[in-house]
């Protein structure tokens, strides 16, 4: 490789001639790039430079050296290949040996097969049926592979003569029996076998181990909390009999297993048998599980202690009531047990006997309600979980009201979840025919038991909310345990503090009706059952808005008392009232977007409601402009609590005739003083109350001669310089305020234009009116000035 290699580069050279040098140096640069791209990762590159490394040294290393490293290396190689190869062919020559002896082997079966089983002298020829029954005795036992000769001296008589010579008539007809009888023996041995398989597949799907057996008839409850897992190991056996159960009813309880027991048909007298065994295994697990089921039933009775009760105390001193709480079991050792899961995984496994499962959630219901009962009675008198008692809050009845509903919410949210993990929501094996599982309507779903558990606060709350709202919607006078009246200044603030507290239980209550709603609809989206603590709070809704309903109307009617009492204006009354209910409305979660509201309480519970009914009995009562103003400011904050816009008009546009109203009487009263001033009121009372006489003149009038004319006239052209206008200080707003300065100011103007016409008119009769120094344009300019 070498060589040929060099010899090229040579005649390569020699062949460039002149251009020596170029083609010298593309050759070098060739090989330099050859040189680069080299592996040094291949397996070739790897070995010549392991034989590299063994030469001698370094100084005597040269192309020679290396050449011949090379050689030697693809030598090596080539002997390893040559041994490989021989090694190869050696294994295919055995190979091709062990064929050839296979076939030889299955050649020779095959001439046996093909062979006659009886030939000409054999001894069978006499007494064919004890051969056939020795014949089948040793076949059902005799291998396959089994010859002829083998036959002949294994299983004939050796009572039998050697030599019986036979016609090829007879042998054949004695190799069709032979051959008949093999086939039979096959037979029997495929059906033995098949049985076999069958009875080991039916015990294993139907047949109960041992250990399971033991634990079904002795497992000691007791030993539930030890890490052997024997107790769900007892579970999963009894829910391994259960379906042992179903399966043998599937399987065995059709028309065809009847026909089987009354021997109908062309079955067997083994199918009978089996279907008999299978009945007998069928009672044998009925009776077991039965026992099992009724020792589960009794010991979660015993763990959870559902019958062992004692009266509640209801607050801290010890006292006692007539509710009923486990005796020996204190309300967190009983959440803890509910919450166990050997007692959960108990109760899946108990839902399929419905007379124990109904019968212990009723139980495990009614513990509940009763410890749900004693802790809200605890949590109003002597305080729960480390909190004060609720009824410490009482002075103040909305703080009062919302400590109850959340602690009732708190409740139902526990027991919601709880009775989501203690109540089965069904099984997928609902539809099977065990007799032992029926499905019963009077089963105790989830929503039904948090109905139960929480019904025992029910009561309580509703008369607690029921005696705030009495409270509220009663004047305190009218109490007589007060030990006296209430103080008159504040009255109104006591009435307004009362309709916003009711109006602010009102959406407490709203809310939490809501949210035990959607709390309950979590266990169950399609129920309609009512839960007796959410037709409470209802109830309690419906009172709350029945009693705000009324204190809005009385204290519409009682504004001008208030009035007096306060020394406010009834638009101001209107204006703080609306105030306080907007905030409230503003604030409190039940008035919000997502909060359900019933449709009997949308109307009273409404801003348009309460705006109508207010500003409704204000507007009649209103005697200033500053009074439209405060109602104006009323409507704009009850717009921000949720006023509807149509009745905001409708209310603003009757605000604004009112407003126009008083401006028309304001500005009447007040022309007449600016006329008083000015000097102009005698002339225009004595100008008005002239006959209206024919010929009649308005200088022969008393109070309308020259003299009178001049001096009025005079007295008032000096004010003109300084026109008497009232500055309306107390009215509030400055476009009011100019409007009715405007409207004077023309008043004033158009009493004097006519004057003004009357005098220079055929009914003044003056000789000389030089008394008028100014028309009514320039006394308009001046007083608009």
């Amino acid at each position: 490789m070498s060589f040929s290699h060099s010899s090229s580069f040579r005649s390569t050279s020699s062949g460039n001639g002149g251009n020596g040098n170029i083609g010298g140096s593309s050759i070098l640069s060739s090989k330099v790039s050859r040189a680069l791209e080299v592996r040094t990762d291949t397996p070739a590159m790897r070995a010549a430079l392991e034989a590299l490394s063994h030469l001698p040294s370094a100084e005597s290393m040269d192309s020679r050296s290396v050449r011949v490293a090379i050689e030697q290396d693809a030598l090596h190689q080539a002997v390893l290949l040559q041994k490989e190869l021989q090694s190869l062919v050696t294994l295919v020559q055995d190979l091709r040996q062990g064929v050839s002896d296979t076939a030889q082997i299955a050649h020779r079966v095959s001439d046996a097969i093909h062979s006659t089983v009886v030939s000409a002298h054999s001894p069978l020829s006499s007494g064919t049926g004890g051969g056939g029954n020795n014949n089948t005795g040793s076949s059902s036992g005799m291998p396959g592979g089994s010859t002829e000769e083998e036959f002949k001296t294994s299983d004939m008589p050796q009572s039998m003569p050697d030599t019986m010579p036979l016609s090829n008539e007879d042998a054949l007809e004695k190799e069709q029996q032979l051959a008949a009888i093999l086939a039979d023996a096959f037979a029997e041995r495929d059906e033995a076998s098949q049985r076999a398989e069958t009875v080991a597949a039916f015990l294993e799907k139907f047949d109960l181990s041992q250990h399971d057996s033991m634990l079904l008839d002795q497992y000691n409850f007791e030993d539930m909390e030890e890490e052997t897992n024997d107790g769900i190991h007892f579970l999963d056996a009894l829910e391994r009999v259960r379906m042992i159960r179903q399966e043998l009813s599937s399987t065995f309880g059709s028309s065809t297993a009847k026909d089987l027991l009354l021997g109908g048909g062309s079955s067997s007298n083994d199918q009978r048998l089996g279907a008999t065994s299978a009945i007998r295994m069928m009672e044998s697990l009925a009776l077991k599980q039965e026992r099992a089921y009724e020792r589960l039933y009794h010991w979660l009775q015993k763990y959870l202690h559902l019958n062992s009760v004692s009266h509640v105390p209801t607050s801290g001193g010890g006292g006692a009531s007539s509710s009923l709480v486990p005796s020996d079991l204190d309300s967190d050792a009983l959440d803890e047990a509910l919450s166990h899961p050997f007692v959960r995984q108990a109760l899946e496994v108990l839902y399929h006997v419905p007379a124990f499962y109904s019968h212990t959630l009723e139980l495990i219901a009614n513990s509940r309600r009763s410890e749900e009962t004693r802790r809200f009675l605890m949590a109003l008198t002597a305080g729960f979980n480390g909190r004060s008692p609720i009824e410490l809050k009482a002075h103040d009845p909305v703080a009062y009201v919302g400590d109850m509903l959340a602690f009732c919410f708190q409740s139902c949210s526990v027991e919601a979840e709880m009775a989501r993990g203690l109540v089965v929501m069904g099984c997928p094996d609902d539809n099977n025919n065990d007799n032992m599982i029926v499905e019963d309507s009077s089963t105790m779903t989830a929503v039904d038991m948090l109905s139960h558990a929480m019904s025992g606060l029910a009561r309580p709350l509703k008369s607690r909310i029921m005696q705030v709202v009495a409270s509220l919607a009663r004047r305190p006078d009218d109490a007589d345990d007060d030990g006296g009246a209430m103080d008159d200044d504040d009255e109104d603030a006591i009435a307004r503090s009362r309709v916003s507290a009711l109006y602010s239980i009102c959406g407490l209550l709203l809310f939490y009706r809501s949210a035990l709603g959607k709390s309950i609809r979590k266990l169950d989206k399609t129920t309609e059952k009512e839960n007796p603590l959410i037709r409470s709070i209802t109830e309690c809704i419906t009172e709350a808005s029945q009693a705000y309903l009324a204190s809005v109307k009385v204290c519409g009617a009682m504004l001008e008392s208030l009035s007096l009492i306060s020394g406010l204006s009834e638009a101001t009354l209107v204006q703080k009232m609306m105030e306080a209910i907007g905030e409230v409305r503003l604030t409190s979660p039940g008035f919000g977007i997502d909060v359900e509201c019933p449709s009997q309480f949308v109307v009273p519970l409404s801003m348009e409601f309460v705006s109508e009914t207010l500003l409704e009995a204000a507007l009649v009562l209103c005697k200033t402009l500053d009074d439209s103003v405060t109602l104006k400011v009323s409507l704009t904050s009850a717009k921000k609590a949720g006023l509807s816009t149509t009745v905001a008009s409708q209310l603003d546009g009757r605000i604004s005739q009112m407003e126009q109203t008083l401006i028309a009487d304001l500005v009447k009263s007040e022309t007449k003083e600016v006329l008083e001033i000015c000097g102009l009121a005698g002339l225009l009372t004595a100008w008005r109350n002239m006959p209206p006489v024919e010929g009649i003149v308005m200088s022969a009038q008393p109070g309308l001669s020259a003299d009178d004319m001049d001096l009025a006239m005079k007295e008032f052209y000096a004010s003109l310089y300084s026109p008497p206008l009232p500055s309306f200080e107390e009215v509030k707003n400055p476009v009011l305020r100019k409007l009715a300065r405007q409207k004077i100011a023309a008043g004033v103007v158009d009493v004097y234009e006519e004057i003004y016409d009357a005098v220079v008119s055929d009914k003044g009769g003056y000789d000389d009116t030089s008394f008028l120094g100014h028309t009514p344009d320039q006394v308009k300019t001046l007083f608009s000035a």
